[in-house]
């Protein structure tokens, strides 16, 4: 595990409605934000793995110049969603913790002053999830990588979960929050036949967060990652056992932030002119119930903004991505982020 210096103040949030978001009104709090980096390699050739389209010599011709652009386009991203930097970002699609520290070094980000969580996952891609962090406002007390295993008849490798135990110090007050970082299997074999490694993911999480609720009273938790599944899909409502917003739910339960949002079309990666809210944050019952450390629903938002996108006349609007194929574009990422915000009260 490994810990980088890199800062933030409280965030004022103020965030601008578009198409695919909801407007928050202006409160103090904090922000948090989950991005999937689409493919974040460095340009050095990692034997240990498989990293050979990310290289200078290979066909994508991954160089310095490429990599630093990408760098500064998902820092410009990061950097939009709110009136101040996030507090908490999610990351996916990490090859390791250089780029973690590269993208944390930018123009654009550096003024956060962020600290980061990775570890090193078994992906057969060599990808990971990591977490950047603002220590004046979470002060991390423990992490760990939690192993996802595959069932089948041959070994099969995916991301890991990242959970962070840390304390939020907000308005005078202390509450400890869970974290989980998440980047489930993906749906490239087909939805229902790579459907039971999702489901696999889901029950690992599941285990975790049962954990939490058998050792803490209330746990304060928010699950956050590209979960390659909708919020009505299998893994989501009947494994994890997340609820919708405007559902009615319990102590303990797990409540789904961009369930409406999914049921309005709207989403965070664009299938075939399909969006499809795959990257979602779930949070614990106690981050809602008007107490302490809270969410608020409202604020839970797709962050879209006319230049992230590219228009195809077959399937409208999609994030505007890095490559199209081995075609360098120069864009973003496959996929939009999502951001949420966070008050005490």
């Amino acid at each position: 595990m490994k810990y980088q210096l890199l800062i933030t103040g409280l965030l004022i949030i103020n965030l601008s409605c578009s198409a695919q978001t909801s407007e928050m009104p202006a409160a103090e709090g904090f922000g948090i934000m989950f991005y999937n980096l689409e493919n974040l390699y460095d340009t050095i050739n990692d034997p240990a793995k498989d990293d050979e389209e990310f290289l200078p010599n290979a066909d994508r011709q991954w160089n310095a110049s490429k990599y630093d652009k990408k760098l500064e386009n998902l820092s410009k991203v990061i950097a939009t969603g709110a009136a101040m930097l996030p507090t908490l970002v999610g990351l996916c699609e990490v090859e390791n913790e250089q780029v973690v520290k590269d993208l944390a070094n930018t123009k654009n980000l550096k003024p956060g002053n962020y600290k980061y969580v990775h570890y090193d996952s078994p992906d057969e891609r060599g990808i990971d999830v990591a977490l950047l962090y603002n220590e004046k406002v979470f002060k991390v007390k423990s992490s760990k990588a939690i192993h996802v295993t595959i069932p089948g008849e041959t070994i099969d490798y995916t991301r890991d979960i990242l959970m962070v135990n840390g304390e939020v110090a907000i308005q005078g007050k202390k509450e400890q929050l869970f974290v989980f970082v998440n980047h489930w299997p993906s749906r490239s074999e087909g939805e229902e036949q790579s459907a039971p490694k999702r489901a696999a993911a889901a029950e690992t999480l599941k285990r975790a967060v049962d954990s939490l609720n058998a050792k803490f009273d209330d746990p304060n938790i928010i699950i956050m990652g590209d979960f390659n599944d909708t919020p009505v899909d299998i893994s989501i409502q009947r494994i994890l056992l997340a609820k919708g917003v405007s559902d009615s739910y319990a102590d303990e339960s797990l409540v789904d932030l961009m369930t409406n949002m999914q049921a309005m079309g709207l989403g965070s990666y664009n299938y075939k002119g399909n969006w499809q809210a795959l990257d979602q944050f779930i949070v614990s019952e106690s981050l809602l119930d008007g107490s302490g450390l809270q969410v608020n629903p409202a604020s839970a938002i797709f962050v879209k903004k006319d230049w992230m996108l590219y228009h195809n006349d077959k399937y409208g609007d999609s994030p505007d991505r890095t490559f199209a194929g081995i075609k360098y574009i120069g864009g973003y990422s496959d996929h939009l982020p999502v951001f949420v915000g966070f008050v005490v009260k």
